[in-house]
């Protein structure tokens, strides 16, 4: 298994397996545009912590499916290592 890096691979990917094993990392085209354009115009801390909760305050305050896609990519990627 190969670790995703950046926080554009941490946000925009998931976990895809091949019957029941790791293949690789999916990309979701929606939420890598949606980071890319997020960091092209934030001059802000560029953490996965900063944007772990920049995105959990928009879905709190606009129950935005987007925002819980990035979420769950994050917690993909801090859970793996136990799944995988």
């Amino acid at each position: 298994m190969q670790p995703r890096q950046g926080i554009v691979e941490i946000f925009s990917t998931f976990v895809q397996f091949d019957v029941d094993q790791f293949s690789g990392w999916a990309t979701d085209a929606k939420l890598r545009r949606s980071i890319k354009v997020c960091l092209e115009s934030s001059s802000s801390e560029q953490s996965d912590t900063y944007w772990a909760i920049y995105w959990y305050r928009v879905w709190q305050t606009e129950s935005s499916a987007v925002a819980i896609a990035h979420l769950y990519c994050l917690l993909i990627t801090h859970i793996s290592h136990f799944i995988l």
